[in-house]
C-alpha cells in the first residue's frame, strides 16, 4: 500500500485537491499528541489518514501557520471516520485553533450494540479478526521526538488502516439491528456536545479537585497555578515539578511544613529554581493557615 507524507502546506492543499477531483468524500484520520508527559503543555504530534488506497501522514512541526491542517479537519463536505474523537477534538481546539468537523465516530455505534469490551482493539479483534497490537511501548512514548521511529509511525497508521472495513461492519450490524437512526443521533449529539460543553479550567479537572471544600479548592488553585508557571518556565510536565499526588495531599490536610513540600519538588530542579518553587509554596500555604480545617 502506498505511504505518502505531506510535508508543505502545497502538498496538504494539493491532496485535498487530488481527493476532490478523484470522487473521494470520506477519509480515516487519527492523530498522536503530547499531554504532559514530556514537556509542558498539550502538542499535536502527527496527524495520520487513509483515504482507501493511500496511507498519509502529516508532520505538524514543519508548519508555522497550520493553513493546510485546518482546512482539512473543517472542510465540511470532506467525512472523517474517526475512534472515540472527544479528546483528538479538544486537543485541536486548544493547541491548533481547529474545529473538528463532518466526523462519523464509531465508538457509538460499539456502545449501541453493546460491546462488552470498547477499546479499538478489541472492536477490530471482534468484527474483523485482527489481532491486538502491542500498546505498552508507545503508552509513553515521546511523540515529540524527531525523527519518528518507523515502528511508531507504523503503529499510528494501524490506528486508521482498518476504520473503512470497521465502519461498514459495524453499520451493517446497526441496519440488522434497527439502531443506524439512533446511531446517527448519537453521532450528532455527540459533535455538537463539543461546542455546547462547558469549559472547565485545567485545576478543575485535577484529580480529587471536586472532593476538597470550598476553601481548599482556592488553595489547589492557587498552588496549581503557580506549579504551571514554573512548568511552562521549565518546559516540563507539572507532575515532573511537584507531584500532584503530594499536591492533593498538601491542600487536603493544610500542611504547611516546608519539609513536606520540599519533598514534593522534583530533586533534579536546579537549585536556585527548586528554593523559588519552596518559598513560593511555602508562602502560600502559611498565608492560608487561617483557613477551616478539614471536614
Amino acid at each position: 500500500m502506498d505511504m505518502l507524507e505531506l510535508k508543505t502546506e502545497r502538498e496538504i492543499h494539493g491532496y485535498l485537491d487530488a481527493l476532490d477531483r478523484g470522487g473521494f468524500d470520506t477519509i480515516a484520520v487519527d492523530v498522536e499528541a503530547e499531554f504532559n508527559l514530556h514537556c509542558y503543555g498539550e502538542h499535536l504530534c502527527l496527524v495520520q489518514i487513509f483515504d482507501g488506497k493511500h496511507e498519509v501522514i502529516i508532520d505538524p512541526f514543519r508548519f508555522t501557520r497550520g493553513e493546510g491542517l485546518k482546512e482539512l479537519f473543517e472542510k465540511p463536505g470532506l467525512s472523517k471516520i474517526m475512534y472515540d474523537s472527544s479528546s483528538d477534538a479538544t486537543l485541536l481546539e486548544n493547541a491548533c485553533g481547529i474545529r473538528l468537523t463532518s466526523v462519523l465516530d464509531l465508538r457509538p455505534a460499539v456502545s449501541l450494540l453493546n460491546y462488552p469490551k470498547q477499546s479499538l482493539a478489541y472492536v477490530l479483534g471482534e468484527e474483523l479478526g485482527i489481532a491486538p497490537v502491542n500498546k505498552k511501548k508507545f503508552q509513553q512514548y515521546n511523540w515529540m521526538r524527531r525523527p519518528l521511529d518507523g515502528a511508531a509511525i507504523e503503529y499510528a497508521l494501524g490506528d486508521v488502516r482498518h476504520l473503512f472495513r470497521l465502519r461498514d461492519a459495524l453499520f451493517h450490524r446497526l441496519e440488522d439491528a434497527g439502531l443506524m437512526e439512533a446511531y446517527t443521533l448519537q453521532n450528532s449529539l455527540l459533535q455538537n456536545g463539543k461546542a455546547a460543553r462547558v469549559k472547565l479550567e485545567k485545576y478543575e479537572k485535577a484529580k480529587g479537585y471536586n472532593r476538597l471544600d470550598k476553601a481548599r479548592q482556592e488553595l489547589f488553585k492557587e498552588i496549581f497555578t503557580l506549579r504551571d508557571a514554573f512548568a511552562k518556565r521549565l518546559n516540563r510536565p507539572p507532575d515532573y515539578v511537584f507531584s500532584n499526588a503530594r499536591l492533593l495531599e498538601l491542600c487536603r490536610h493544610d500542611i504547611s511544613d516546608p519539609a513536606f513540600i520540599e519533598q514534593g519538588i522534583n530533586p533534579r530542579i536546579r537549585r536556585s529554581i527548586h528554593e523559588e518553587i519552596l518559598g513560593r509554596f511555602t508562602e502560600i500555604v502559611q498565608g492560608r493557615r487561617g483557613a477551616p480545617a478539614a471536614g
